[in-house]
């Protein structure tokens, strides 16, 4: 519960007896706790070895025990380029934290996605080196003053919740390319001591040992940060992620306050969408025999048009309509090998860049992969999967999505067709999708998949008027029968739907067991930018941080599974029936579009 202390004294940070008090003369002030424990926000944790994709695990922030940021449990020899010799890392704040330790790596250069090399800078602390105070499982958050509205901005906007919202293994440098950089260190000192002040005790005491006022010109700093700035002169923000490659955060706005301006506590995301990355990319490492079909093997969607070109659509960015709603082969194994699996994820990877606006679509597009019942994908199609993109953010994201429960759709096996479409154009992106089969001794798997209802359509009065009763008879020998539904709502007409309102979808089994699908809680402010430790990329340029209905920008849909069993009859014919409905009653008027599709499955 919040607390309110009275303080009335120009206090400063120390670090020397790991006591934290502020820089600014306060009165009044309330001291924020985190929950009835009084912990601290924090991120995804360590990474996960068996099962679906981690999406997210929370760590607290230890307790003022430990020796803080840049303890190590040992001190192994290193090289000249700070990569230990032997490659062991051991440490007892990533421990603290269940986080995994990774060795230092060498440096290679200043570009994105390069390894970050050693680098040391004079803070108002005293020096500090990455070499000597490296963890093996911290992301690095650079925020630099420039000179601009922005930076002005990012100044104005620092609080608490930069730091309630950061995970715990994150340390912050703020840096000045402007005036004396001294100077400026002392600006971000008193501004970021004055956001600390609300947190518990316990809390200041954490970060007073992971937030860095470099005194040093950027450009002169010792090693690859020195280089990386001297390289990106006009970079506001830069960050060294979980894995040692640098990575852009993207922008710095955020829509809370009702306009697209400045938002320091937006960098708090970052370092939580690190770990999400490196945990599905340990994940992804650590999947073992596992059998991969490639549907689309690393081609590039060409822009169809560039900035300067006469057909470039300056709003809009660039598109690859060419390449949309293209029919994609995939060979599967046999039959009986298919037989043998039970789990299928569907591995998508996109990389673009590193020009935002020449390279990489500019809005939240609606992404779907369908299965075709023909070569050419001219006949009836079954949707898969669908994500949405996130707004103009450059680099390589991945999307994994576990579509066990249309395997049955793919358990012939051979040769099958794939059409794979965004609505209302195609990223130009060098796009990587691949089946991740395997066995994870489930005790059954999905058989056969029935389509039920599916349609693009319109939210209004007429949207009821279509839906067929759907029969389905499962095997006398099923073990399990699911409802899965793909629900997502589009648009901002009426009341802001379908996209920004709650609406309901109402499943009837043989005319009795009803299964409801909504979205309350999801249409929230900041929802879809907690979504980070689900795998949503922070820093897009658009209105990213706020709930849609069933998405997220840069999120997969993810399907609505429920067992049915029990409401069915084994062997016999059963019926099952749909609405939509806003506020528990029919839809009138036009409140948007439902992207709807939805299936009966069947598993032995």
């Amino acid at each position: 519960m919040p607390q309110t202390n009275t303080i009335s004294a120009m206090t400063v940070l120390a670090r020397g007896n790991h006591a934290l008090t502020t820089l600014a003369l306060v009165t009044a002030v309330a001291v924020v706790g985190c929950g009835d424990d009084g912990a601290p926000a924090a991120g995804s944790s360590g990474s996960s070895t068996t099962g679906q994709p981690p999406v997210g695990d929370t760590s607290p922030v230890p307790g003022t025990d430990s020796s803080g940021a840049g303890s190590t449990a040992a001190d192994p020899d290193t090289t000249g380029d700070g990569t230990t010799d032997t490659g062991e890392v051991g440490n007892e704040e990533c421990e603290a934290l269940g986080l995994p330790a990774a060795p230092q790596r060498a440096g290679e250069g200043s570009d994105w996605g390069q390894v970050a090399g050693e680098f040391s800078v004079e803070t108002t602390f005293g020096p500090w080196s990455l070499v000597e105070s490296f963890s093996g499982c911290d992301s690095y958050v650079f925020i630099n003053d420039v000179g601009d509205s922005t930076s002005d901005g990012l100044h104005a906007t620092i609080s608490e919740d930069l730091f309630l919202r950061s995970a715990p293994n994150v340390h912050y440098f703020f840096l000045s390319s402007v005036g004396d950089p001294v100077a400026g260190a002392e600006a971000w000192q008193s501004e970021v001591g004055s956001a600390l002040f609300p947190l518990t005790r316990e809390e200041q005491q954490y970060w007073t040992d992971r937030v860095h006022f470099v005194t040093d010109d950027p450009m002169a700093i010792a090693g690859s940060v020195g280089d990386f700035v001297v390289a990106h002169p006009d970079q506001r923000t830069f960050a060294i992620d979980r894995a040692q490659t640098w990575d852009d955060p993207g922008s710095v706005s955020d829509t809370t306050t009702g306009a697209f301006a400045p938002s320091a506590p937006v960098l708090g995301y970052v370092g939580r969408y690190y770990n999400f990355r490196y945990d599905q990319d340990v994940w992804l490492e650590d999947l073992a025999e596992t059998t991969e079909v490639a549907m689309i093997d690393s081609v590039t969607f060409a822009p169809d048009c560039v900035v300067g070109e006469p057909c470039f659509d300056q709003q809009n960015g660039p598109f690859s309509n060419s390449n949309n709603w293209q029919p994609w082969p995939a060979q599967f194994p046999d039959a009986n090998t298919m037989a043998g699996f039970d789990t299928m994820d569907l591995v998508v990877t996109a990389t673009c860049g590193p020009d935002s606006y020449s390279d990489c679509g500019h809005w939240d597009y609606e992404a779907l992969i369908n299965l075709c019942s023909d070569p050419l994908c001219e006949g009836p199609t079954q949707e898969i999967a669908r994500w949405i993109t996130p707004y103009s953010r450059p680099g390589t994201r991945r999307w994994v999505i576990d579509a066990s429960p249309l395997l049955g759709m793919v358990a012939d096996g051979g040769t099958q067709y794939f059409n794979f479409g965004m609505i209302w154009n195609m990223n130009p992106s060098t796009w990587d999708m691949r089946f991740v089969l395997r066995n994870e001794g489930r005790a059954d798997a999905s058989q056969q998949v029935v389509p039920a209802f599916n349609a693009n359509r319109g939210f209004n009065d007429a949207y009821n008027d279509a839906w067929e009763t759907v029969e389905f008879t499962p095997p006398a020998a099923a073990t399990r029968v699911e409802l899965v539904a793909i629900i997502s709502g589009h648009g901002q007409d009426e009341q802001n739907c379908a996209e920004w309102c709650n609406h309901q979808h109402e499943f009837t089994v043989n005319g009795a067991d009803v299964h409801l699908r909504e979205f309350p809680g999801q249409v929230v402010a900041q929802r879809c930018a907690e979504a980070v430790d689900e795998g949503v990329v922070p820093g897009q340029y658009g209105n990213w941080t706020p709930g849609c209905a069933g998405w997220c920008p840069g999120l997969p849909v993810q399907p609505w599974v429920v067992d049915i069993t029990s409401s069915v009859q084994l062997g016999e014919l059963n019926t099952l029936d749909y609405r939509g409905l806003f506020n528990n009653a029919p839809v009138t008027g036009n409140k948007g579009r439902i992207r709807l599709s939805s299936y009966v499955v069947f598993y032995q």
